[in-house]
């Protein structure tokens, strides 16, 4: 088993390879007594987020066949029913999902939660407090499509 790379820095933790991202950072910033949405905690949670987006996202969506299975995975259905990178890229526009339950879904290997509209996705990212880095998220072509202005 390979270590987290963001992880590795703190000897004193096991993270647990089956939770969810979210639930080893909570605990890690519990051990740390990290103040939740203090400078630090939120500078900690978008480096974890980052590197666990980089680990098991980051450059595999190249291919059609990527695009397709994202498509799949948030619920449209048979994603080989998109054609392009380009349709299906339209395709997930009119899809409400947070990111970190995308990344969490990815490592636990269950379904990720989709939301009926923004509104819906608004409430549950902001009393969960699931916020994925704005800034980094721009900076990928599959966050781009994901990201939503929470209203």
């Amino acid at each position: 088993m390979t270590t987290h790379p963001f992880f590795s820095s703190y000897p004193d933790f096991t993270p647990n390879p089956t939770a969810p991202i979210s639930s080893d950072f909570q605990r890690l910033a519990a051990l740390r007594n990290w103040k939740t949405n203090s400078k630090h905690w939120k500078k900690m949670w978008n480096k974890c987020m980052n590197f666990e987006y980089d680990k098991l996202i980051g450059n595999t969506l190249s291919s059609l066949q990527s695009w397709q299975g994202l498509c799949e995975e948030v619920g449209l259905g048979n994603g080989v029913q998109f054609g392009s990178i380009r349709k299906c890229k339209m395709a997930l526009q009119g899809v409400f999902v947070n990111i970190v339950d995308l990344l969490d879904a990815r490592r636990t290997g269950t379904k990720v939660k989709t939301f009926k509209n923004i509104w819906k996705l608004s409430h549950y990212t902001k009393q969960k407090g699931k916020m994925f880095n704005r800034k980094l998220a721009k900076q990928d072509k599959l966050l781009r499509v994901l990201l939503r202005v929470l209203v």
